[in-house]
C-alpha cells in the first residue's frame, strides 16, 4: 500500500490538531500510529477513513486522491475500506450474524443468502461460529470486538483501519483481539492501526508514526523508533508508558 499526505491540516476552532503534515510511504503492509492522548492519532485515522474533512491538503492512497469535495466519491471510497472503532459500533438489536450481513446486503449489494454464507465462513474461521445468533449484550467485550473486525473484513477491504481496538477491553480480552489482528496481518491484510499497546505496535508494525503537537514528531521502523536516537518528546513518552512493562 502506498500512502501520501500533502500539507494535510485539520483544525477544531483554534486548535490545530494536524498542521500541514506531509508524508510519503511506499509498500507499507502494517502502519501503526502511536503518541500521547489528544495528539492527533485518531483524527489522522478518521481523515484516512474519509470520516473527517481536512481544512487543507491532500491524501492519496495507492496514487488515487481521496476526493473530500464530493459526497458520492467519499461514499464509494468508504465502501473500499474497513473500519473498526474503539466501542465496537454493533447494532444492539441484531445478532452477531446479522451485524455482519446487514452492511453486505444494504451497502455492498450482496444477495442475503450470499451474505449469510460469507458471514458464517468468517465466524467459523475466527472461532466465533457458536456466537452467531447472540446479540451484543450476550457477548464479552473481546467477542464484540472480534465480531466488529469480522464485519470490517467481510467486505474484502482494500485496507483495514483500526482505532484503539483494545482500549475498551479488559486485559483478559485484549490478547484475543490482538491475536486476531496479528493473524490478519500474516495473511496479507493491509492495516493502519492506532494503539496504546506498545508491545503489539513493536511486533506488528512495518512502520510507525509518532503523532503529536500538530504533526509527525518521529517516524521509522519499530527497531529504529524504540531503540534508536529519537526526539526528546518521544523518549519522554516511552519512559512513561514503558515504565512498568
Amino acid at each position: 500500500m502506498k500512502l501520501e499526505l500533502k500539507n494535510l491540516s485539520k483544525h477544531y476552532g483554534d486548535l490545530k490538531v494536524l498542521d500541514r503534515v506531509s508524508l510519503t510511504l511506499e509498500e507499507i503492509r502494517s502502519l501503526v500510529f502511536i503518541g500521547p492522548s489528544g495528539g492527533g492519532k485518531t483524527t489522522l485515522l478518521r481523515l484516512l477513513a474519509g470520516l473527517e474533512r481536512p481544512e487543507e491538503g491532500e491524501i492519496l492512497v495507492n496514487d488515487h486522491p481521496v476526493d473530500f469535495h464530493s459526497e458520492e466519491s467519499l461514499r464509494e471510497y468508504r465502501k473500499r475500506i474497513g473500519m473498526v472503532f474503539q466501542a465496537y459500533n454493533l447494532f444492539p438489536h441484531l445478532t452477531a450474524l446479522d451485524n455482519i450481513t446487514l452492511p453486505l446486503v444494504k451497502v455492498h449489494g450482496y444477495e442475503p443468502v450470499q451474505a449469510r454464507e460469507e458471514a458464517l465462513v468468517l465466524l467459523e474461521r475466527f472461532h466465533l461460529a457458536d456466537q452467531a445468533f447472540k446479540k451484543p449484550a450476550q457477548l464479552s467485550g473481546g467477542q464484540k470486538q472480534r465480531i466488529a473486525i469480522c464485519r470490517a473484513v467481510a467486505i474484502r477491504p482494500e485496507f483495514l483501519l483500526l482505532d484503539e481496538p483494545t482500549s475498551a477491553l479488559d486485559p483478559e480480552y485484549t490478547s484475543e483481539v490482538l491475536d486476531l489482528i496479528g493473524e490478519l496481518r500474516e495473511e496479507g491484510m493491509r492495516l493502519i492501526l492506532v494503539t496504546h499497546e506498545m508491545g503489539f505496535a513493536r511486533q506488528a508494525a512495518d512502520y510507525i508514526l509518532f503523532v503529536g503537537d500538530g504533526g509527525l514528531i518521529a517516524r521509522g521502523t519499530p527497531e529504529n523508533l524504540f531503540t534508536g536516537d529519537t526526539d526528546e518528546r518521544v523518549s519522554r513518552f516511552f519512559n512513561k508508558v514503558l515504565k512498568y512493562n
